[in-house]
């Protein structure tokens, strides 16, 4: 009989202290790592192939459990970021050497080694639940590192089913047991432990800021992406019907649970009346100046001045009824016109969930400075859009914005991600360098997960070099 996702609910032991569910988690972990070490490339990719097939196969009961447990996003969107998150990562991925040597260089005397990093701490969020554990338990495999993830406490059931299936999978496949585990009593102080434990080598971190910053604040290595607040510039010269379509399926899908969603466009002024009829004609409803601050209080949290938690996730009609405001049928975005950026404009910040601030700029050098305090007001080096037809404004565009992904004429939210409308390497931990305070700048794949060993052979004798330095020497 097939494996069903409600065959592996977790069973939870709320007696468990953490500091000893960990030391057992990391004791199985270090067995099955060790174990792995002999597998050669064959073997890995047969086991990553396994896992990436069982996850295509409950990529809908995955989706549907996620929904229905964190009340947010849809469902069906939910399954494609499954499917993306195995098979999308997969085609990239498994032609790739990860498993010793994996480079020469005869002519510069360089060969290099890919060694496995060791236990890796995974941590997940409450938006993308089941495609995350996908996504870091295939990379680690991969890589032949052993995962133990740390589950949103708000995704447990869900997150908990999608390492039980990943790793049934991956021991059918002749893994050993142990590669794949999870905290099965989730808290933050039980995340802490597995973060902070002495055996950990690397915490990969999909959160919020302060689960982030406590991952980066463990003194090891760390992977941790910044919140993104992407701008989306439509420019003058732009097809209007391609960008309103772009930004109303971005920021729609999953109901904007991917963090490299528009969060506002920046319209130039001589085409805003065209932009709003476009948006208007494809389901978008601009909120009345006079309702902008009902919607402001109930979508952000005035103490964090963050998006309030029941809203993040939910649709926009939903959302509408929260904040009091009539909309018609089928509403599937908010737009509310802004005049500034910053705490005293809530709107003007990240919001993951289909409400876009608007800004009309009436010169493009507005346009631009309007984008880049829009990044600084909690986006720096995430993600920025502009739609245009002008290679002039693509190029200054690229070179003014403090993002690390510059998104064309695509939908930011799976553009951001890689591999569907673009060449970016796919990924679902998209790094913001220094801007965001991140060790990486590009979207993370297997090379972070791995150490690199050279061996450089001599090129050239001592006595040579030492008789450069003495002509060099006696010539001035």
């Amino acid at each position: 009989m097939a494996t069903t996702v409600t065959q592996l609910k977790p069973q939870l032991n709320s007696q468990n202290k953490p500091e000893l569910e960990i030391e057992s988690l990391v004791r199985q972990a270090q067995v099955a790592f060790n174990a792995y070490q002999q597998f050669t490339q064959a073997q890995v990719d047969a086991v990553c192939e396994a896992v990436v097939k069982t996850a295509i196969n409950h990529a809908k009961d995955l989706a549907f459990l996620a929904w229905k447990e964190t009340g947010r996003g849809v469902a069906e969107d939910k399954a494609i970021k499954n499917i993306y998150a195995s098979q999308y990562i997969w085609n990239n991925i498994k032609d790739t050497h990860t498993v010793g040597l994996i480079d020469e260089d005869p002519a510069n005397g360089l060969t290099r080694y890919a060694e496995p990093l060791g236990i890796i701490a995974g941590v997940t969020p409450v938006t993308n639940p089941t495609s995350t554990v996908i996504f870091k338990a295939l990379l680690a495999l991969k890589t032949r590192n052993a995962i133990i993830f740390g589950l949103h406490p708000q995704a447990q059931q869900c997150g908990a089913a999608t390492c039980r299936l990943l790793e049934t999978a991956a021991e059918k496949a002749g893994a050993p047991a142990g590669l794949i585990q999870y905290i099965h009593t989730p808290s933050i102080e039980a995340t802490n432990a597995l973060m902070n434990d002495s055996q950990i080598a690397l915490v990969l971190a999909t959160g919020g800021p302060g689960m982030v910053k406590a991952a980066y604040s463990t003194g090891k290595p760390a992977l941790g992406v910044g919140p993104g607040n992407a701008p989306a510039y439509i420019e003058a010269s732009a097809d209007i019907d391609a960008a309103t379509t772009d930004i109303v399926l971005s920021k729609s899908f999953d109901n904007s649970m991917i963090c490299a969603s528009e969060n506002s466009i920046v319209v130039d002024r001589s085409i805003y009346p065209r932009v709003k009829a476009a948006f208007q004609a494809r389901g978008a409803y601009f909120v009345p100046d006079q309702d902008v601050a009902k919607l402001s209080a109930a979508v952000i949290d005035p103490q964090r001045h963050t998006v309030r938690g029941p809203i993040a996730g939910q649709s926009a009609e939903k959302i509408a009824r929260a904040a009091g405001l009539h909309v018609p049928k089928g509403t599937k975005l908010l737009i509310a016109k802004l005049d500034g950026i910053g705490v005293n404009f809530p709107l003007s910040g990240e919001k993951l969930c289909p409400v876009l601030a608007c800004y009309v700029a009436p010169d493009q050098s507005s346009a631009f400075s309007l984008c880049r305090a829009l990044l600084d007001h909690g986006g720096l080096g995430h993600t920025a859009a502009v739609h245009t037809t002008s290679d002039d404004v693509i190029t200054a565009f690229g070179e003014a914005m403090p993002a690390c992904r510059i998104l064309v004429n695509t939908p930011a939210s799976l553009g951001g991600i890689g591999g569907l409308f673009n060449k970016l390497t796919p990924s679902l931990t998209l790094g913001t360098g220094s801007y965001g305070k991140n060790s990486i700048s590009h979207n993370l794949t297997v090379m972070d997960l791995l150490n690199i060993k050279t061996v450089a052979r001599a090129t050239r004798h001592p006595n040579e070099l030492i008789g450069e330095l003495r002509d060099l020497i006696h010539e001035n």
